[in-house]
């Protein structure tokens, strides 16, 4: 008999995370990384799935099926054919490759065949039907253009479909040429960790001049038709090394050679990254003006690893035909372990009734009991006072207008990378001095990484020039020239922000907060960062907040209904 519980996995590559959907509702999701400690962590998700267990009380017998998020041996004949190209110079590393791709696989195959109950089947989706799914099912769109953009899935890197009840792909673009491995590498040229420093790449273009190497850009892709490009692949050698993505012809062709990652950061290397952000869009843009030439659709949904680039999500409403804008709050792989559970349920199974989707807080949930206990195992280290909500969001506001940084730890933990004010660091955008000292001093990590804001979503457009809602802080967006001045921490170089939009309903605490703080500070924005500190995963448990915020200079911590403050020694 069938119980409805289907249960999403994506693991191998990065972003490892579960889903658990039962008849069409998404009722928990987390990434591994938040149990591990592991930044990115890619191994399979056990410890997501056992809470998934404990939680809900369920057991691999009631699990109609199992979807994983890619097919494992299209993606092999992927890696088999495109390493050939590394020659006889490469036999042995690509022996070792092929080897070890082997490996990994049989290895995730047998832990899934070991998941499966008496009755579970075990399914194998497509990558980026994974992405697209994600995106449309959790939209509240019924007819959408979609689009995935990443490094590579199986063979595509592109997909371009239109979803109206079911998902059609239209057209896709096939590795090597992909928009996100020509991000990554650049971002590895400039000294950053592919798959994690993209976003520091984006931050640091607006102090560069994006003219600077676009001529140089020219040499290393070509546009074809239909919005496609090809990517010259002289420079490149991503396709046949697990190791290097690019070779010294790179470095050649661009004057310089690849930074490593402790030198400093000149001038050049923020043109390249101007130059890159540049053409990354100008070829995005071309994608896009196809699709909506192919479906002519108003909706656009957007999804994998690319969608993270809130820069050009900024402009796409302004940039093309679209007139209405869906990203989900996980859009990468970790993302597709909720799309591949969805794609089973509408697009396999044909159930057409279409459930609301759009909550973000769907990780595990901590009782006021553990909270307490936790405080209690380091009440050495700091007090903590028991209050109500509203005395919380009242001193919390006196504390953010005094220049406090707040560690404020809520509810369920947010899926995907960005905090949406579960669990977040919360500031004042107004201090002139919050951004320098919160790179500094509380996230450890470079001066030149802006931060986002929280705004109140009926005034967002009062502060910023951009009428969307932007529910999961994936665009960034001009500042009204009339408020940037009084807004220095969260306003960037360029005059821009990574906005996050909210109303009452999304997260009433946070809200109640703005409320207080449009009347205390004169604007309905907070500073919202990541609770986490440089190269750690975001907090997942209460001990996970308290151990953080004794190790920074963060003022007070917000955990539950419990104000704590540390104890000087």
């Amino acid at each position: 008999m069938k119980t409805g519980y289907i249960l999403g996995i994506s693991c191998g590559y990065h972003d490892s995370a579960v889903s658990l959907v039962h008849n069409g509702d998404v009722l928990y999701a987390c990434e591994e990384e938040r149990f591990t400690g592991i930044k990115h962590d890619f191994s399979f998700p056990t410890h997501a799935i056992n809470s998934i267990f404990k939680k809900f009380k369920i057991s691999n017998d009631d699990l109609d099926s199992i979807c994983f998020y890619e097919n494992p041996d299209l993606k092999l004949d992927r890696i088999q054919q495109t390493t050939k190209r590394g020659g006889w110079k490469n036999f042995f590393k690509r022996k070792n490759i092929i080897s070890n791709n082997k490996k990994s696989y049989k290895k995730i195959l047998t832990q899934l065949e070991n998941l499966k109950g008496k009755n579970t089947k075990l399914i194998f989706h497509d990558h980026h039907l994974s992405h697209l799914a994600y995106s449309y099912y959790t939209s509240p769109f019924t007819e959408s253009a979609l689009l995935s953009v990443d490094g590579v899935g199986e063979w595509e890197t592109t997909s371009l479909a239109i979803g109206n009840t079911t998902i059609k792909k239209i057209t896709g673009l096939s590795f090597p040429h992909s928009l996100g491995m020509l991000y990554s590498t650049i971002t590895a040229f400039l000294g950053f960790k592919p798959n994690e420093g993209e976003y520091k790449v984006m931050g640091l273009a607006p102090y560069g001049d994006c003219k600077k190497y676009n001529k140089v850009f020219q040499k290393l892709y070509t546009e074809t038709s239909e919005g496609e490009f090809e990517l010259n692949m002289e420079y490149f050698t991503y396709d046949y090394s697990d190791t290097h993505m690019f070779n010294e012809k790179l470095g050649q062709v661009f004057g310089f050679p690849n930074r490593l990652p402790d030198e400093p950061l000149e001038q050049y290397h923020k043109d390249l990254a101007a130059s890159l952000q540049y053409n990354y869009e100008k070829l995005f843009f071309r994608l896009l003006n196809e699709l909506h030439n192919k479906t002519k659709s108003d909706n656009l949904c957007l999804s994998g690893g690319c969608a993270y680039n809130g820069t050009a999500n900024g402009k796409i409403l302004k940039r093309t035909k679209f007139k209405n804008l869906y990203i989900p709050p996980a859009p990468s792989d970790a993302g597709s372990a909720i799309g591949c559970a969805l794609n089973q349920w509408y697009n396999v199974e044909k159930n057409t009734e279409r459930k609301n989707n759009t909550n973000p807080f769907l990780g595990p949930f901590y009782t006021k009991e553990d909270i307490l206990r936790s405080l209690e195992k380091y009440d050495t280290d700091v007090y903590y006072e028991k209050k109500l909500y509203e005395q919380i969001i009242e001193i919390i506001s006196d504390e953010i207008v005094d220049g406090n940084v707040i560690g404020w730890f809520q509810g369920r933990s947010e899926f995907g990378a960005r905090a949406l004010g579960n669990r977040s660091i919360l500031a004042n955008p107004r201090d002139p001095q919050m951004k320098s000292r919160l790179n500094m001093m509380i996230k450890k990590r470079e001066g030149f990484r802006p931060f986002a804001p929280i705004v109140k979503e009926s005034l967002s457009a009062t502060y910023f020039n951009y009428t969307d809602l932007v529910p999961y802080m994936n665009q960034v967006v001009k500042v009204n020239e009339e408020h940037s001045k009084n807004l220095p921490a969260i306003t960037h170089i360029d005059n821009s922000a990574r906005i996050q939009t909210l109303n009452k309903s999304q997260n009433r605490y946070i809200y109640s907060l703005l409320e207080s703080l449009h009347i205390k500070n004169g604007y309905p924005i907070v500073i919202n960062t990541s609770f986490n500190l440089k190269d750690q995963t975001m907090v997942l448990t209460p001990e996970d907040a308290i151990k953080t915020f004794l190790n920074c200079e963060m003022d007070t911590l917000v955990l539950g209904n419990y104000i704590v403050k540390k104890k000087i020694l």
